[in-house]
């Protein structure tokens, strides 16, 4: 649980930073990442990162699809 609390405190702080820096900092924490379209999924913690002109400008949580 501590574990995904780190990891919660690392993606709330990638906001405004740019996709290849975001990508770069989950991968260097072993977070495991999707970059598809306009977000980067991290499907460990359900969350979408989501870019406009490269920028990281929202955190949003996704739901499992049934």
């Amino acid at each position: 649980m501590s574990h995904q609390l780190t990891n919660n405190t690392i993606i709330k702080n990638l906001i405004g930073f740019s996709r290849h820096y975001c990508a770069q900092t989950l991968t260097s924490q072993g977070v495991d990442s999707i970059d598809f379209g306009h977000w980067l999924a991290i499907p460990s913690q359900r969350l979408l990162l989501v870019f406009r002109h490269q920028q990281c400008v929202a955190i949003d949580e996704y739901q499992l699809a049934a």
